[in-house]
């Protein structure tokens, strides 16, 4: 007997769930591929940088971690960067997406467990992609681990949503803060209405929810937290 596609499916991410969702974040990822040709990275700079209050100075000569980097060069335009390093599970597959002609080191490693001694990132950042780990907590453990003092970390994330096989977390804004303390301060929090054209576009279009904290609404979280000195 012949099993449906979607038994089959509901089987896979049952049993290997975590096999499952990399299986369609990298079927995503070449589905775009086929549908762009070459992977653009060109919007990725306001995001780390204006949206952020920095400029090119803040990054000069520092280390950026972005942790679940995506194949499409997300840390180029940081040449003035002394280390830009791009953390993903599937790292090895893009790079036949084209992430091998990429100026930034990719590193394939789950964000539960990085491959980097203590204290060593000026600046990480998770865009897109808190949500879609194994075990937030450990990422968020790790993430204070590897965190200079005085450092910055950057979110942006999906928050409120129900779990599904891809992003299998619902997270929520409040949670966050306090998961990230002590060794975190909140230096700025927003929560942006959902946009049919994603997370990027929500962003630009600037509609917020009034009570970042307090909202129940499914959106797109970003804030930027400080590490506090040891």
């Amino acid at each position: 007997m012949r099993l449906a596609k979607s038994t089959i499916a509901k089987i896979a991410e049952k049993l290997c769930p975590v096999r499952w969702k990399e299986h369609n974040e990298l079927s995503y990822w070449k589905t775009r591929k086929k549908s762009e040709g070459v992977l653009s990275n060109d919007h990725y700079k306001y995001f780390y940088t204006t949206h952020f209050g920095f400029d090119d100075d803040d990054f000069r000569g520092k280390t950026i971690l972005d942790i679940g980097c995506g194949p499409r060069g997300s840390l180029e335009w940081a040449s003035m960067a002394s280390r830009c390093i791009g953390l993903d599970p599937l790292a090895k597959e893009y790079l036949a997406l084209g992430a091998d002609r990429h100026q930034m080191e990719y590193i394939d490693s789950p964000s539960e467990n990085i491959p980097i001694d203590d204290a060593q990132c000026d600046i990480v950042c998770s865009f897109n992609s808190l949500d879609h780990v194994e075990n937030v907590e450990k990422t968020l453990s790790e993430i204070k681990r590897v965190t200079h003092p005085d450092g910055f970390f950057l979110l942006i994330v999906d928050v409120n949503h129900p779990p599904t096989p891809c992003e299998p977390h619902k997270l929520i804004p409040k949670n966050l803060i306090e998961s990230l303390k002590p060794e975190f301060t909140c230096e700025g929090i927003q929560v942006y209405k959902p946009n049919a054209k994603g997370v990027y576009n929500a962003i630009r279009v600037d509609e917020k929810f009034s009570q970042p904290l307090e909202t129940k609404e499914i959106g797109y979280m970003s804030a930027k937290f400080k590490k506090t000195k040891n």
